[in-house]
C-alpha cells in the first residue's frame, strides 16, 4: 500500500488571515482613537464658538439700546408728548425723529407713542396718528416699560409688514418731574447681524451652521437657513438640548450632542432665555481622521495584498497538480477523453494528490469504454434521438438517424447547433414546438407532437416527436426527443380522410362533409347564400343516352361549379342529380344575383359530347343566410323555390322571399 503524506497548503490561508485580522483590528483602534480626542478637542473649540457668537448678539442688541437712548431723551419728544394737541411740537418730534434716523439702513421703525400706543411722530408718515395696539395689548407694554425704566429689548420677532426679523426696543420718556408720560420705541433689522454670522460661519475655524432659538416658545429667530426663521423647531435633540440648559441641568450654559452627520453645540442666553447652537459635519470635524484613516487603508490593503500575493504564490506551485488534475476531470465532464501526460507523472507522487491523479486515470478509462458503448448503441437505434440542455436548447447529443431526419450531413455533427435544426421547420411549427417545451420545464409530463419538417429538396417529412424532461445528477435538466418518420402513414391517412369527404364521381364534397362544414361555419357566424338545384329532365338523360352519359354530365356540371364559385365556398352532391352550393359571405340578393347569373350562363354553354348535343337545364332555389339556421331548415326553404322554378323555363333561379 502506498504511503501518503499530508500537504499542508492551510499555512498560506492562516497566514494570509491572520495579516487581515491584525490589520482590522490595528485600524479599528487607531480609528477609535483618534475620532474619540479629536471629537472632545472639537466640542471644547465649538462651544467657546458658541458663546462668543451669543456674545456678537448680544452686542448688537446692545447697540440697539444704545441708539435708542439717544433717542428718547430728547427735548423734542418729551414737549412732543406734554403738548400732544399742539402741532408745532409735533412737527418739531418729527424733523427730530427723521433727522436721527437719517443715514442709519439698518432700522425699521423709530417713534414716540402715547402709552395708548397712539404715534405722534414715525420715519413712517402712514404710521403717525395711529393706534397699533388693542387697550389690553397697550396697558401690557406701558406696565412692561414702566417697570423696566430705561431702554430694553424685547427680543427678535418677525415684522407683521415685511416679514423680516426685526429687533424691537422700547423705552419711557419722563417730563421734567421724572413722570413716565409716554414711552419712545424703535424696530430694527436683524439682517446685520444675520450676515455677520453668516460670514462668521464661512471661517475656516467656525462652525458651518448656526440657530438661534427662542427657548420660552421653541421658535427659530433665526437660523441659517432663512426659510426656518419665525418657524417652531421640530428636531427633538435640539428641543431636549434647550430644555436641561433652561432648566440649569448643565453647566456653564453649554451642552453639545451629536445626530447622524452633525455634532451641534449649545450656548444658553440666560437673560433673554435664547439659546444660539452652532453645528459642524462630522466630515469637515473628522477630515483629519478621514486622511490618517485613509492611509491607515492603504498600508494595511498593501500589506495585505503582498501577504496574499505571496501565500498565493507558494500555494500555487504546490497546488500544480490539482490544476492538471482538475483539467482533466472537466475534460471527462465534456466526453473528453484525451490523455494529459502530466497525470502518469503525479501518479508517482506518494501524497494525496498521487492519490487522486491514480484514481482520475483509472476513472477516465472506465468513462472512455461505457462512452464508447453508449455511442454505440446511440447509433444502432431505428429511432431519431436528439437531446438538449433544457435552459439554453444547447444540443448535447444527436444521433445519425435525427440528422438525417432534419436533412443534415453527418460530418457537421460537431458544429451543428439549435438554429440548424429550426431552421428546417415553418414559424407555426417553431412555434408549436416551443409550446410543447413549455410545458416540459414547467410539468413533470411528456409530450408527444407531430411536426413537418422542410427538406431542402423540397421534401416534406412528417414526424412523430416524443419528448420528455429529465433531471441529471447534477442538477442540471435535459429534454431527450425520440423522433419517428411517420411520412407515409399521415399521406395514407390523408387520402382516406378526402376519400371519406368526398363524393366518389365529382371529386366535390359529399353529402355528409359538406352538411358538416355548412353548420360549422354557420355556427362561426360566418354567413352567406344558399343554393339548392337539380337537372331538369334528368331521368330523360339516362334513359336516352344511358347511365354512363348522365355520369358525364354531373361531372361536367361540377366542374361548372368549381369554374363559376370560389374555391372559399362549399360545393357539395347530395346525391343522384341533386347539388348545393354555400357561397360565403354573400349577404345581399343583389350580388347573389350576378353570381347566380354567371353559374346559369356557365350551365347554359356546357358541352357534354355523350349528350350529342342535347342541351340541358337546372332548376335552383337561393336562401340569404344571415343567421343560426340548420342545414334542413335552409334545404327546406331553397328545396321549395327549386320546384317552383320548374314551373317556369329551363334554367331558372328564385331567391327566398
Amino acid at each position: 500500500m502506498k504511503k501518503t503524506k499530508r500537504i499542508s497548503i492551510k499555512i498560506a490561508f492562516v497566514i494570509g488571515l491572520v495579516e487581515i485580522i491584525t490589520m482590522a483590528v490595528l485600524f479599528f483602534v487607531m480609528n477609535q482613537n483618534l475620532t474619540g480626542i479629536l471629537e472632545k478637542t472639537s466640542i471644547e473649540d465649538m462651544n467657546v464658538i458658541a458663546k462668543d457668537r451669543a456674545g456678537i448678539v448680544e452686542t448688537y442688541i446692545t447697540d440697539c439700546v444704545d441708539f435708542l437712548n439717544g433717542y428718547h431723551k430728547a427735548t423734542e419728544i418729551r414737549e412732543a408728548l406734554e403738548n400732544s394737541d399742539d402741532p408745532k411740537y409735533i412737527q418739531l418730534a418729527q424733523d427730530y425723529t427723521d433727522r436721527f434716523a437719517e443715514g442709519y439702513a439698518d432700522i425699521e421703525g423709530l417713534y414716540v407713542a402715547k402709552w395708548d400706543t397712539y404715534v405722534l411722530a414715525h420715519i413712517n408718515p402712514d404710521s403717525v396718528n395711529q393706534t397699533f395696539r388693542t387697550p389690553e395689548s397697550a396697558k401690557e407694554l406701558e406696565d412692561m416699560i414702566k417697570k423696566k425704566g430705561k431702554a430694553f429689548c424685547t427680543g427678535i420677532v418677525q415684522a407683521p409688514v415685511t416679514k423680516k426679523m426685526v429687533i424691537p426696543v422700547y423705552a419711557p420718556v419722563f417730563d421734567k418731574k421724572g413722570k413716565a408720560i409716554g414711552f419712545a420705541g424703535a424696530a430694527f433689522f436683524a439682517d446685520r447681524l444675520e450676515n455677520t454670522l453668516r460670514s462668521l460661519a464661512g471661517d475656516e475655524h467656525s462652525s458651518t451652521g448656526y440657530s438661534l432659538i427662542n427657548a420660552s416658545t421653541g421658535v427659530y429667530i433665526f437660523d441659517e437657513n432663512m426659510d426656518l426663521s419665525g418657524t417652531e423647531c421640530k428636531d427633538k435633540n435640539m428641543l431636549d438640548a434647550v430644555s436641561g440648559l433652561q432648566n440649569g441641568v448643565y453647566a456653564s450654559n453649554t451642552t453639545s450632542f451629536t445626530d447622524k452627520n452633525n455634532i451641534i453645540c449649545c450656548y444658553y442666553m440666560a437673560d433673554r432665555d435664547w439659546v444660539f447652537a452652532i453645528r459642524d459635519t462630522k466630515t469637515n470635524i473628522f477630515s483629519v481622521v478621514d486622511t490618517v484613516r485613509n492611509l491607515l487603508i492603504l498600508i494595511c490593503i498593501i500589506l495585505t495584498v503582498v501577504m496574499v500575493l505571496i501565500c498565493v504564490f507558494a500555494v500555487d506551485r504546490q497546488m500544480a497538480p490539482i490544476k492538471t488534475i482538475n483539467r482533466s476531470i472537466v475534460q471527462l465532464k465534456q466526453s473528453n477523453f484525451t490523455k494529459d501526460p502530466l497525470i502518469d507523472k503525479y501518479c508517482e507522487r506518494e501524497d494525496e494528490l498521487g492519490n487522486i491523479a491514480t484514481a482520475v486515470k483509472d476513472l477516465q478509462t472506465v468513462m472512455e469504454s461505457q462512452y464508447e458503448l453508449f455511442l454505440e448503441m446511440l447509433e444502432a437505434q431505428s429511432v431519431g434521438t436528439l437531446v438538449l440542455s433544457a435552459d439554453k436548447e444547447d444540443i448535447v447529443l444527436i444521433n445519425h438517424k435525427a440528422l438525417s431526419l432534419f436533412g443534415l450531413d453527418n460530418n457537421i455533427r460537431n458544429n451543428i447547433n439549435i438554429d440548424d435544426i429550426r431552421s428546417k421547420f415553418d414559424d407555426e411549427e417553431n412555434q408549436h414546438i416551443k409550446e410543447q417545451l413549455d410545458v416540459i420545464r414547467n410539468t413533470e409530463h411528456d409530450v408527444k407532437y407531430e411536426a413537418k419538417i422542410n427538406l431542402d429538396d423540397n421534401k416534406m417529412l412528417t414526424i412523430l416527436a416524443h419528448a420528455k424532461g429529465v433531471s441529471l445528477s447534477n442538477g442540471d435538466k435535459v429534454i431527450i426527443f425520440s423522433l419517428t418518420d411517420i411520412t407515409d402513414r399521415k399521406d395514407l391517412e390523408n387520402a382516406l380522410l378526402i376519400l371519406s369527404e368526398t363524393d366518389f364521381l365529382t371529386n366535390i364534397c359529399n353529402r355528409r362533409s359538406g352538411v358538416y362544414r355548412i353548420e360549422e361555419n354557420v355556427k362561426n357566424k360566418e354567413y352567406g347564400m344558399f343554393c339548392l338545384f337539380d337537372v331538369d329532365k334528368f331521368k330523360y338523360v339516362n334513359d336516352t343516352f344511358g347511365h354512363a352519359a348522365g355520369d358525364a354530365l354531373l361531372i361536367e356540371i361540377a366542374r361548372t361549379m368549381k369554374k363559376s364559385f370560389r374555391t372559399t365556398d362549399i360545393l357539395i352532391r347530395l346525391g343522384g342529380d341533386e347539388f348545393v352550393v354555400f357561397a360565403t359571405g354573400i349577404d345581399s340578393k343583389e350580388v347573389g344575383e350576378m353570381i347566380l347569373k354567371r353559374f346559369l350562363d356557365n350551365i347554359s354553354s356546357m358541352d357534354v359530347p355523350e349528350l350529342k348535343g342535347h342541351r340541358i337545364s337546372i332548376s335552383l332555389g337561393a336562401v340569404i343566410i344571415n343567421d343560426e339556421s340548420d342545414f334542413s331548415s335552409m334545404y327546406e326553404k331553397a328545396d321549395s323555390l327549386m320546384y317552383d322554378c320548374k314551373k317556369k323555363s329551363g334554367n331558372s333561379y328564385l331567391f327566398y322571399n
